[in-house]
């Protein structure tokens, strides 16, 4: 059986050669084009790399080069893994350390990034999309490194066919916050996407005539939907310009879209720009919302904007391949109790989810407890991380499970609620964080152990940012905020920060967040927040 997550695709170019494959800043690729491009990469990387169990960094975004570069990595039959340009160096330096890539593959904006720090942790062979005799960086780092322009890939003709994966084999390596300020690498299979995809393919349906939209960075998993369930069905997949991520009222219109996907916090900033008037948006048949709660006045709200639009809201971790759970938005709308979200539903056909205590045992219907999840698509793990992975992919009653720290409970009728986390891990922007992390960085940053951070303001289960508070440091917040700034990505650097004599502590002797979170509860009923 060969799950080659590329394979779906080149099935389409024999089909469907001349429909548009993606469409980015203005203009269409054909699918022809585009397998010519990643079949190319393909070539290159195996005459190149390893071929057995290859890991490919690829550290693009929103360009031709990154989706051809993830394509052509899938192809060759290797891994792939997505770093972000708008990363700091440190957060590449780290990933690079620890997943040590066999090549990497770089667009425009990578290419510029790449320091001689960056260089001398870089793997021997890098593709830009600039030409051999134009590359603007030390191409031979004292002899190291061997950079590859486009006009040194291998010709059409040397194009194979999508090599042969196996279904334990890895499709990718997704790196998400970790809680000891190092980011940790989800390893997902290419059976666990294949599971995914099977599902949602009886679910939606997505056809060649489908325009399908990609709103989310290659390093957030949901991308791995827009991208290789829309070309499996043959659809255009748009990709969504930064300037209309918050507000994508024209792209929805001027393109026809007829799939939207994103957070819903989308919604919440559309709606506020009165961007959702009343059948605004006539041609998406669905509208799927994931990575956060789904607040029911939202999706009421954009059901009345998309009318003809069926509306999903999708819930699962990376290390559970994408989404897992899913709940139809009806009439009347299953609620959360005292959250006003909306349910995040039933497991996927083969999917199991159960609520356990924190001894591991099962709780019956009604109780609260964290989520656990079990099934096909459940992770292999974190890379080079076997400690992590033995707590958190733990054997049950002789299944793995995934423990994902979140408070659920399941109702009478069968359905999961989400309730929060059980750990300080947050949603900030749509983005998953861990305040564990954010915490790290600040003691290094601040000189001083005495930090902690709180997600904050907090609406349905989403922050708009973070506030960090510190003591027994001389560090200004200008200075602070600039450190942070060159170590983690812009939503994890506090916006606003608080200096205090002390830090509020527990009866275990640990920093009490909850007093944290009152304080600022406080500051704002009584007006009392600090000025910067």
């Amino acid at each position: 059986m060969n799950l080659n997550l590329a394979l779906p695709f080149r099935a389409q170019v024999g089909s469907n050669p001349d429909r548009p494959a993606l469409w980015l800043d203005g203009s269409e690729t054909t699918y022809a084009r585009l397998a010519d491009m990643a079949g190319r990469i393909a070539a290159w990387l195996l005459e190149t790399t390893p071929p057995a169990q290859a890991r490919v960094a690829v550290l693009a975004s929103r360009s031709l080069e990154a989706y051809a570069g993830i394509l052509g990595a899938c192809w060759a039959g290797a891994a792939y893994v997505p770093l972000s340009p708008r990363a700091p160096e440190e957060r590449l330096l780290r990933v690079l350390e620890i997943v040590e890539p066999d090549a990497l593959i770089v667009d425009e904006a990578g290419i510029g990034l790449l320091s001689p720090r960056l260089l001398d942790q870089c793997p021997a062979r890098i593709l830009s999309p600039c030409r051999s005799d134009s590359l603007p960086l030390e191409a031979e780092r004292r002899g190291r490194l061997t950079v590859f322009g486009r006009d040194r890939l291998p010709s059409p003709d040397a194009i194979p066919e999508p090599r042969a994966v196996e279904p334990d084999q890895l499709a990718y390596i997704m790196f998400t916050s970790g809680t000891t300020g190092v980011p940790k690498g989800v390893m997902v299979t290419a059976g666990n996407v294949d599971h995914l995809r099977s599902v949602l393919d009886k679910r939606y349906g997505f056809g060649p005539e489908d325009r399908c939209s990609q709103a989310f960075e290659l390093t957030f998993d949901l991308s791995v939907f827009d991208l290789f369930l829309g070309w499996a069905a043959g659809a255009c997949v748009c990709v969504v310009p930064a300037s209309q991520l918050m507000g994508p009222y024209r792209l929805i219109r001027d393109q026809a879209l007829t799939v939207w996907f994103s957070v819903p916090s989308t919604i919440a900033f559309m709606h506020q720009m009165k961007m959702l008037s009343a059948g605004a948006f006539p041609s998406l048949r669905y509208s799927l919302f994931c990575g956060e709660p789904l607040p029911v006045g939202s999706a009421k709200a954009w059901q009345e904007a998309a009318p003809a639009s069926i509306v999903d809201n999708l819930y699962g971790p990376t290390e559970a391949t994408v989404a897992c759970l899913v709940q139809r938005v009806s009439d009347p709308v299953p609620v959360t109790r005292n959250r006003g979200i909306v349910a995040i539903g039933e497991p996927f056909p083969g999917m199991t989810a159960a609520i356990v205590d924190s001894d591991r045992k099962f709780l019956p219907r009604g109780r609260e407890g964290e989520l656990a999840l079990s099934g096909p698509q459940v992770a292999r793990g974190y890379f080079a991380d076997p400690a992590q992975t033995q707590a958190r992919f733990p054997t049950l009653d002789g299944k793995i499970w995934y423990l994902t720290g979140d408070v659920a409970y399941q109702d009478t009728d069968g359905l999961f609620h989400h309730l929060g986390r059980i750990d300080h891990q947050v949603k900030v922007l749509g983005n998953r964080v861990e305040l564990e992390e954010v915490d790290a960085h600040l003691r290094e940053v601040c000189g001083s152990d005495l930090v902690s951070s709180v997600a904050w303001p907090v609406a349905a289960g989403s922050a708009k940012g973070i506030v960090a508070f510190v003591s027994g440091t001389t560090r200004s917040t200008a200075e602070i905020r600039e450190s942070m700034g060159r170590r983690v990505p812009g939503y994890m650097v506090p916006s606003r920060i608080e200096f205090l004599e002390a830090l509020p502590l527990g009866s275990s002797g640990k920093v009490d967040r909850k007093a944290l979170f009152r304080r600022l509860e406080w500051e704002e009923k009584t007006d009392q927040s600090p000025r910067e």
